[in-house]
């Protein structure tokens, strides 16, 4: 299965069978674990990724997620240095995991809020500095939605994503839909459109450089939600998210680029002038800079 096919067949899951790992399975997800573990990230910070496949015994392990998700066979849990850019970096990194664990038939939910920490440190092997940003849950689907899943992919809506004019931008401020994105960027924004998201929120907003050469991403923040969890700044882990779903679609269509952090240092003069033209539209509308893709 292709990246796009991955980012296309994945949903947010909450009702899993309850199957443990066998060894067969443990070692494939650990070998995709390691794999994304070292891929470069657009902010420089180095993301561990550990699997949490069981206590002992057969029994899977548990996260505390509070009957919110049922019947997890195993977690991805994340470890990275709280540093600038961590908490993007840590997004694009798992978020090629889970896609990995996708193409592969496994079912997934992100999980920023309403897990055990404690647990999840003890599960990383936390080191000194590290956090662990958000959890995710993998097994095989349920044959049957728990009244619980169906509660909170309700109050989401799981399945509802933004216009795209409100998610792309031209560097005069003008949304741009299927037409005025065009192919192959119509796909690339497609991709990141059906990116998952902390309540569904979609805090992406893009603005095309003038002449084309290239994207600059903004986070639209939800301050008092952002700023929920103290240090782990959901959305900004959301921004990572959307990032890797944006570089994995524009490499897979041959559009090969790079996310540079925001702001952005050693650019030509017209381009340094129309990167200010954005930088000032989005500022404008309250946007946070988070990277230029080119």
């Amino acid at each position: 299965m292709r990246m796009m096919e991955a980012m296309e067949a994945r949903v947010s899951t909450r009702s899993f069978d309850g199957a443990s790992l066998t060894a067969p399975e443990i070692e494939a997800l650990t070998a995709i674990l390691a794999g994304a573990a070292k891929e470069a990230t657009p902010f420089g910070n180095k993301v561990r990724l550990a699997l949490g496949a069981g206590e002992g015994e057969g029994k899977p392990l548990r996260l505390g997620t509070y009957g919110l998700i049922s019947g997890i066979s195993a977690f991805i849990v994340p470890a990275v240095l709280s540093a600038p850019g961590a908490l993007e970096d840590a997004g694009f990194i798992i978020e090629k995991a889970v896609l990995e664990a996708t193409a592969m038939g496994w079912a997934s939910c992100w999980i920023g809020g309403v897990f055990s920490r404690s647990k999840a440190a003890a599960a990383a092997k936390l080191r000194e500095g590290e956090i662990v940003p958000s959890v995710i849950a993998l097994g095989r689907p349920a044959g049957r939605r728990s009244l619980a899943d169906r509660i909170v992919a309700g109050a989401a809506k799981a399945r509802s994503r933004k216009p795209l004019a409100n998610l792309f931008f031209s560097a005069e401020g003008i949304g741009l839909d299927s037409g005025g994105l065009g192919e192959p960027w119509l796909a690339v924004a497609e991709a990141l459109r059906g990116a998952p998201s902390a309540s569904n929120k979609q805090p992406w907003r893009l603005v095309r450089l003038p002449g084309g050469g290239g994207w600059l991403i903004f986070l639209e923040e939800d301050r008092v939600y952002n700023n929920s969890l103290g240090e782990v700044h959901i959305q900004n882990i959301d921004m990572g998210i959307g990032m890797r779903h944006f570089q994995e679609a524009a490499a897979e269509l041959g559009m090969e680029g790079r996310w540079i952090p925001s702001p952005v240092a050693g650019v030509g003069l017209d381009e340094e002038k129309g990167i200010a033209k954005v930088l000032r539209l989005g500022e404008g509308r309250g946007w946070k800079p988070i990277a230029l893709w080119r």
